[in-house]
């Protein structure tokens, strides 16, 4: 009887959402790519094939409850996607620092003042020392720091080969468990390594590569640049480029605090927004121009017509502003529309955001471990999901209202992922944004447009002055944002599996409309349960073991900082606590060893046994640390990493 019941219910099911299975696709694509990163180990590459071979073979010979074998096979493609994509990128990383400077000849890809001095993305390295050219360098991410760096005049155009001297060091590896991975995100780069410029660097010749389409972008993105740096000062040159070419080396701190307290840090990151805007405006130019000429308007089709002029000018602005994940999703979404508009079709709806996420992550399956992605489709499921249930605002407060329920809607989703990604949340993004958008959409980005156009006929200057003083008052909102109350809150790391709750109840509401929806809300409410339930960690010990942390209800107290800094912030934000603080001796009341190799610790009225491995039949790589109560009755275990557990040797990736 139950049995016919739920048969019955899962037939309804998949009827009803029927012409909806396409939403699904890049879901089951995402869930394989998660599954392929959250190994330890690189698995064989026949794996992926066997499983992408057996999830065919299966739906093709069963048909009963077909749609589950196929949703196992867009599983298994995800999986075979992302080993693909590793195999392809290949990256060669470097493992260990160089001490000594040393000399190398490169191509500038890239070049970007920051406010500490000059960043450079290399390619085509030449090692000069004979005994480490067994080193193939792939791209180096090199930095000039100090006042002889910021007072250079000299222009190190892409696709120059320049002579540098650096100490070259790996890349950051991941700090603790669950930290941002900025190793991987390297590995996917290309780039191989980082350094840090100890000479100014010289420029051996000005065309070291043979001229190209990308190599024509980058140097107009770099021409853009230098020329905003000159017009404006330097926080608003450094967000006039944000905007414009994407590049956010020059952004100080303070700016940078400011809009993510916010809640508008997402006007800086090319995104839907600049790409909708940018579109739609020349759309909506184009064809007003179009309509005031009678012997086109009458006679030719002036909307395709302006479609396809918006299309192309879409398609520049996404190579000057850097083609990120945000800007790309964007891009196939618009293209969508204007494709839907050339053939008289509904423009907008949720099959054109899963196209666009299944393109990406058949083509770049990594993005969906970092927060580019994450955020931005979640805000735009969000939204289409929202307008797809023909909310019809009416009546003189239309548009504020539509504005405010979009801004409400986004932010639900790119909260979350704030949180993970970030641990913050911002309560202040609806008023920042009332403000922000409206000043965006008619003041900045069509003022944007006017620059990348008035540049080719060397008539900028006016043009950028406008639009320094719109972003000046947009600093100025965010500023004032920033600064009511609820404009930042440190919230701890949710759990994966909190994580996981949430996100596959959130995509349970926007991508179904069965009944069974509903359920999705309920699935919110467990995760946030959990979310506050979840244990955390008491004690962090750095990679070298010079750096102990401990969480008391105080806070987060380290008996050593120094070269560590950023890490231990970092860990503290993860535990729920915005800053870190030292102890000293003071604060530590006794240090003894109750056993070899076993030692008892009491900080901040918060006891700590930190034992040897060896003394415990435990895995060889895995340190272990208790931590007990008041009364000693129960003990809490707490496995941290060791040296060897999270060392090259141990944890086979191919950006280990």
């Amino acid at each position: 009887m139950y049995t016919d019941r739920i048969e019955n219910y899962l037939r309804d099911l998949c009827d009803s959402e029927r012409r909806r299975l396409l939403n699904l696709v890049p879901v089951g694509l995402g869930v394989g790519v998660c599954i392929y990163f959250s190994l330890d180990d690189e698995p064989s590459i026949y794996l992926g094939v066997c499983l992408l071979l057996l999830t065919i073979a299966v739906s093709i010979f069963v048909r009963k409850y077909r749609w589950i074998f196929w949703s196992l096979l867009t599983v298994a493609l995800g999986f075979l996607a992302a080993q693909i994509r590793t195999k392809t990128v290949d990256t060669f990383m470097l493992s260990e620092k160089i001490n000594e400077p040393i000399s190398l000849i490169a191509t500038v890809a890239s070049c970007e003042k920051s406010e500490k001095g000059v960043a450079f993305v290399t390619e085509g390295v030449k090692i000069l020392p004979k005994s480490l050219r067994h080193w193939k360098f792939n791209k180096l991410y090199l930095t000039w720091r100090g006042k002889k760096a910021l007072a250079s005049e000299k222009d190190y155009l892409p696709g120059a080969r320049v002579l540098f001297r650096a100490i070259l060091s790996p890349m950051d590896p991941l700090a603790f468990p669950g930290a941002y991975d900025f190793k991987k995100q390297a590995y996917f780069k290309g780039i191989s390594a980082r350094g840090f410029i100890i000479k100014e660097p010289k420029i051996l010749e000005e065309d070291g590569l043979r001229s190209s389409f990308a190599l024509w972008i980058e140097r107009l993105r770099h021409r853009i640049n230098k020329k905003i740096e000159n017009y404006l000062p330097r926080d608003v040159a450094g967000v006039s480029e944000a905007l414009i070419t994407g590049n956010k080396t020059g952004i100080s701190k303070d700016v940078r605090a400011y809009f993510a307290n916010s809640g508008a840090a997402h006007i800086l990151a090319i995104s839907g927004l600049h790409i909708g805007i940018i579109g739609f405006f020349i759309f909506w130019l184009f064809r007003l121009l179009l309509c005031c000429i009678p012997g086109v308007s009458m006679f030719r089709d002036v909307k395709k017509m302006a479609a396809v002029v918006s299309w192309l000018a879409v398609l520049f602005y996404l190579h000057v502003s850097g083609s990120s994940v945000p800007s790309l999703r964007a891009f196939i979404m618009h293209s969508l529309i204007m494709a839907a508009i050339l053939l008289g079709r509904t423009a907008l709806t949720m099959r054109s955001v899963a196209i666009a996420a299944t393109f990406i992550l058949l083509c770049t399956p990594e993005v969906i471990m970092f927060p580019s992605f994450q955020m931005s489709f979640g805000a735009v499921m969000a939204i289409v999901a929202f307008y797809e249930c023909s909310p019809n605002f009416r009546g003189f407060f239309r548009t504020l209202l539509a504005m405010t329920a979009t801004t409400v809607v986004a932010t639900a989703p790119t909260s979350i992922f704030s949180i993970n990604a970030f641990n913050q949340l911002t309560l202040n993004s609806i008023p920042a944004n009332l403000l922000s958008i409206p000043l965006m959409t008619f003041f900045i980005m069509p003022l944007a447009v006017a620059v990348l156009f008035s540049m080719a006929f060397g008539g900028e200057y006016p043009f950028v002055f406008l639009m320094g003083q719109g972003v000046q008052l947009l600093m100025k909102i965010s500023q004032q944002a920033s600064k009511l109350p609820g404009s930042c809150f440190v919230m701890h790391t949710p759990a994966p599996y909190v994580m996981a709750i949430v996100v596959f109840s959130g995509l349970l509401i926007v991508l179904v409309r069965h009944r069974i929806r509903l359920y999705g809300f309920l699935g919110l409410f467990v995760g946030v349960i959990l979310y506050f339930l979840q244990p955390l960690p008491d004690v962090f010990v750095s990679r070298d073991a010079k750096a102990v942390g401990i969480r008391t209800k105080d806070g987060v107290y380290f008996n050593h900082l120094g070269h560590c800094r950023s890490t231990a912030t970092a860990w503290a934000k993860s535990v729920g606590f915005g800053d870190r603080r030292r102890f000293d001796a003071k604060d530590c009341d006794c240090i003894s060893e109750i056993a070899e190799g076993t030692r008892l610790a009491r900080v901040k009225n918060c006891k700590v046994i930190v034992a040897d491995k060896e003394n415990y039949e435990k895995p060889p790589d895995v340190a272990l640390a208790i931590r007990l109560n008041e009364k000693n009755d129960f003990a809490q275990l707490i496995y941290l990493p060791s040296q060897r557990r999270i060392s090259n040797e141990s944890k086979k990736r191919p950006w280990s």
